[in-house]
């Protein structure tokens, strides 16, 4: 009983399903595959997520930068204190007023929808390389009740 629970003949039946049912089996691989590729290219080009509490550390002990890519509006509404905003489909043109901050760590914190990911890649590109995003963007913040300034 063992040997066909861990043995050669189970081995066996795992073929001969592979055999029967290779149209499942290929997309198997092709979704692991890809799933695979997203996860990599998402570790290579973003920077990791740090909690709220971190986001807090690092911008009191390392004088981190907070760069919120959400657009004017919303930065309007509700934003944490001394945040930069530069909203995202603005960031390549404006990216040089972030010269000054190249030796400090950046966090990015980005609203509902908005992928961090991209603003990473984007910055890494110009030669940032101290790069974080606030995990679940500024919704992590509200949920941890902490204030924000609105104009």
């Amino acid at each position: 009983m063992i040997d066909s629970v861990l043995g050669l003949p189970a081995m066996q039946q795992l073929i001969d399903f592979g055999v029967r049912h290779w149209e499942l089996l290929l997309a198997f691989v092709v979704i692991l595959g890809l799933f695979l590729s997203l996860e990599l290219h998402i570790k290579l080009v973003a920077a990791p997520g740090v909690s709220v509490q971190q986001t807090v550390l690092l911008m009191n002990r390392e004088n981190a930068i907070l760069l919120d890519v959400r657009d004017t509006k919303n930065f309007s509404n509700g934003h944490i204190a001394a945040s930069v905003n530069i909203p995202f489909s603005e960031l390549r043109d404006k990216i040089k007023q972030l010269d000054d901050c190249r030796q400090r760590p950046i966090i990015i914190n980005f609203g509902r929808g908005q992928a961090h990911h991209r603003v990473a890649k984007l910055l890494k590109n110009a030669g940032f390389d101290q790069l974080y995003h606030l995990k679940g963007g500024i919704l992590s913040w509200e949920k941890a009740t902490l204030p924000l300034i609105k104009k």
